[in-house]
């Protein structure tokens, strides 16, 4: 289809150098049409002539086509008028200030939109909304056999019984399928009973030969051809082996077969002949451990044997096919293993948050001051999460990094890491705040600045440990202090680390954003980037603020005053 831009393209490359009679008679052709489409009647005088058709079924019965038409003698039959059939005790009573009943339209009833009353709900309707037809019965019920056509509203017609019925006739096939899906399921049932039955006697036979065997030589070997002809005839009991001369070539492959560069071999199963060629795997030998019964001449119970047996390949597929359906069911591939453990560490960070949000709450009431018990439980619950963090990153780029020849899939594995990129950053932001509670823990706010006033002593554990500051209450507790220091940088350390990786994966995924030309990503992940890289600053001011050398020598004066 040719577009208008490509059309005017044309004209103007085509035909702009076009002859002057050439242009005369392209005008005249548009003045031409011009004056046809002027000779059109309006779309409003055609309404107002169609108005006067009849557009409803009519209630008169059709004559019968094989009947002759009636004579002018025979006296006319006169049908009643539906409106005088029909009960009217539900209609609704016009008034100046009708309005359409129905909830889109609202239009006001005139002589021009109409004002006309569904025969079957009685209400008050425009001209548009009641141009549909119904059978009703004399009680203004739908009758659709026995009853006569009335004028009704949008809202009764497709409300009627039948009308939302798209189903139509339906035949149950089910029988009829079961009984045939029922005959390819015993047959097959029975085919594979068959192998079963064959396999398990051919494997008993030579697992108690076996045995048997090895317990008359005491530990010595079989003698090879006794060995060989011994298990041949056991073999070919089981099932009847196919004639070598009778077939030349390999009924799967098929290959030509030769007395030594290309052999025969039987499926112990079936008898047939076939190759035992690995590249075409007409034929494999199938190694089972077989539970040998006891040996009668010593009465000993004989353990596992190892017997390898060879089968054509739909013999094997026959016996194994449901084993290796359930295997390859119960195995996972390692992109859903992957997601599964991120999912796993997920759920396991979910149970932490609230945990370590109810023990913020309790650091930062002014009025009771921490326990040493407190801390460290907030301690222990942070440096849990901090783990679990580093193990959901780590799942993340597992996923990530899996190795995938699909596009698709590869952008499936993008998706996941990027969502887990933005839950890091938005459920690591309660691990910011036990820093800021350790630098901002005063009773009642008291140091507004961050600067406290020698004449005002913290009363808080946490103002203790943060500003070194440690009254006669804390002195007995300074192990305490430096323990929480300590365990302050450490934490913070973490949360600096952290902070840095996040600042390089969303550095990685801007670069991404402008090699795919999304610069409204950018611009958000830019603001990221600087809100990460103050951050990073508040937590290395942080750490330079913690004076370990004025608490171990707080430690030092009080060991001298005792």
């Amino acid at each position: 289809m040719v577009t208008l831009l490509q059309l005017n393209r044309h004209l103007d490359d085509d035909h702009k150098n076009l002859e002057e009679v050439k242009q005369d008679e392209v005008k005249d052709w548009f003045k031409t049409q011009v004056i046809k489409a002027k000779r059109f009647q309006p779309l409003a005088v055609l309404n107002q002539k169609l108005k006067g058709l009849d557009v409803f079924e009519s209630n008169d019965t059709p004559p019968s086509p094989g009947l002759p038409a009636s004579s002018s003698s025979n006296p006319q039959v006169l049908r009643p008028d539906p409106d005088e059939v029909i009960t009217r005790s539900h209609w609704q009573r016009h008034g100046p200030n009708d309005v359409c009943s129905e909830p889109m339209c609202g239009k006001r009833l005139s002589a021009a939109n109409g004002n006309v009353n569904c025969r079957k709900c009685g209400k008050l309707f425009c001209e548009e909304h009641t141009m549909y037809q119904m059978k009703l019965s004399r009680s203004a019920r739908h009758e659709p056999v026995r009853g006569i056509w009335c004028r009704v509203c949008e809202t009764c017609y497709k409300s009627r019984e039948g009308y939302n019925d798209h189903n139509g006739l339906e035949r149950d096939h089910t029988k009829n399928f079961s009984q045939l899906r029922s005959k390819i399921v015993d047959k097959t049932f029975l085919e594979v009973s068959r192998l079963e039955k064959r396999l398990t006697k051919l494997t008993q036979l030579l697992a108690n030969s076996q045995a048997d065997q090895t317990s008359a030589n005491s530990g010595l070997l079989w003698s090879l051809a006794g060995n060989k002809s011994q298990k041949k005839i056991l073999e070919q009991s089981v099932v009847t082996w196919e004639d070598d001369a009778s077939v030349l070539h390999c009924p799967f492959c098929q290959q030509e077969f030769s007395n030594y560069s290309f052999r025969r071999h039987h499926c112990r199963l079936c008898g047939r002949v076939v190759c035992g060629d690995l590249r075409t795997g007409c034929s494999s030998e199938v190694g089972l451990n077989v539970a040998a019964t006891t040996n009668e001449t010593t009465e000993k119970a004989v353990g596992e044997v190892n017997i390898d047996v060879r089968m054509c390949r739909d013999c094997k597929s026959t016996v194994f096919s449901k084993r290796d359906f359930a295997a390859k069911i119960a195995t996972k591939p390692p992109d859903s293993r992957a997601y599964e453990n991120l999912i796993q560490f997920e759920k396991g960070i979910r149970l932490l948050l609230p945990r370590f949000q109810r023990l913020l709450e309790a650091l930062q009431d002014p009025d009771k001051p921490p326990s040493p018990t407190q801390l460290a439980d907030a301690s222990k619950v942070r440096k849990r999460l901090i783990d679990s963090f580093s193990q959901y990153n780590v799942a993340a780029r597992r996923v990530r990094d899996l190795p995938t020849e699909s596009p698709t899939q590869q952008r499936l594995q993008k998706a996941i890491y990027q969502q887990a990129t933005s839950f890091l950053h938005i459920h690591m932001l309660p691990l910011k705040s036990l820093p800021k509670v350790l630098k901002h823990a005063v009773p009642h706010g008291s140091a507004s600045n961050g600067y406290l006033s020698p004449s005002i002593r913290p009363t808080s554990a946490l103002a203790s440990i943060k500003f070194n500051d440690i009254d006669a209450r804390s002195q007995a507790s300074s192990s305490s202090a430096v323990s929480a220091m300590e365990s302050e940088e450490k934490s913070l350390r973490e949360r600096l680390i952290v902070l840095e990786e996040q600042k390089y994966l969303v550095s990685d995924m801007i670069a991404d954003a402008n090699k795919r030309r999304k610069f409204d990503e950018v611009s958000s992940l830019a603001q990221n980037v600087e809100d990460l890289s103050k951050e990073i600053d508040q937590v290395q001011g942080q750490l330079g603020q913690l004076d370990f050398a004025g608490v171990y020598g707080g430690r030092s004066t009080d060991a001298l005053g005792l």
